[in-house]
C-alpha cells in the first residue's frame, strides 16, 4: 500500500512539473504575440510592374494591382489598370512606383480650368532636365531673331520622342516632346514659333 502511494505521489510530481512547463510556455507564447505588432493597413493601388518611359503607351504588362500598405500611399491615387493602359506615361516611371492621377495623360491631368494644352518640342539640352510641373519660358529663334514667345507655361507631360509607343514623336529635333498648359491667347503665338524651342526656367 505505500509502495502504491509513493508511486502515485511521483507521478503527481511529474506531472505537476510538465503542466507548470507547458503554462511557463503558454505565458511567454502569450506575451510575445501580444508585443508583435499588428501587420499594416494595405489597400489595392496600381503600380508599374516594370520601369516606364516617360510618354510609352501603356500596356497591360507594364502594371499590376498589389496591396500597399496605406502610409505609403499618396493622397490620391489608380486602383484599376483599365485606368492606365493605352494612355501615355506623362513622366518615367520606376518598377514598383503607385500611379496617380497625372501618372498617365487624360483630360483631368491636364490644363486647369480656362487654360489650354499645346505640345512642344524643345531643344536637345532639355532631356532629362524638364521634369512635369516645371515652370518654363518658351524661346523661338528665326535664324535673326530670339524672343521669349510664352511666359510660365507649366509642363504637364514630358514625352520621350526617341521611345517606343511615345504617343507623340518630332523628327525635327532628338529633344523632347513637352506638353504645356498655356493661356489661350498664348497658343497661335508658340504654335507659330519655329522649333525647336529653347527654354529657361522659372
Amino acid at each position: 500500500m505505500k509502495a502504491s502511494l509513493g508511486r502515485l505521489r511521483r507521478i503527481l510530481r511529474t506531472r505537476r512539473r510538465l503542466l507548470a512547463a507547458l503554462l511557463a510556455g503558454l505565458a511567454a507564447w502569450a506575451g510575445l504575440t501580444a508585443l508583435r505588432p499588428a501587420p499594416p493597413t494595405t489597400e489595392p493601388a496600381l503600380v508599374a510592374a516594370r520601369a516606364i518611359t516617360g510618354g510609352a503607351i501603356i500596356q497591360p504588362a507594364d502594371v499590376v494591382v498589389r496591396d500597399v500598405p496605406e502610409d505609403a500611399l499618396p493622397d490620391d491615387f489608380l486602383t484599376g489598370i483599365d485606368q492606365a493602359v493605352g494612355k501615355p506615361a506623362t513622366l518615367p516611371l520606376p518598377s514598383g512606383a503607385v500611379l496617380i492621377p497625372a501618372s498617365v495623360i487624360s483630360r483631368d491631368s491636364l490644363a486647369s480650368p480656362g487654360m489650354a494644352v499645346l505640345p512642344v518640342v524643345l531643344t536637345d539640352t532639355a532631356a532629362g532636365l524638364i521634369e512635369v510641373g516645371d515652370r518654363i519660358d518658351l524661346i523661338g529663334s528665326d535664324g535673326d531673331h530670339t524672343a521669349t514667345v510664352a511666359s510660365g507655361a507649366r509642363v504637364v507631360a514630358v514625352l520621350d520622342a526617341d521611345a517606343n509607343g511615345s504617343a507623340l514623336s518630332s523628327t525635327r529635333s532628338s529633344g523632347p516632346t513637352v506638353l504645356v498648359e498655356l493661356r489661350p491667347d498664348a497658343l497661335v503665338t508658340v504654335a507659330a514659333a519655329q522649333g525647336p524651342l529653347g527654354f529657361g526656367f522659372r
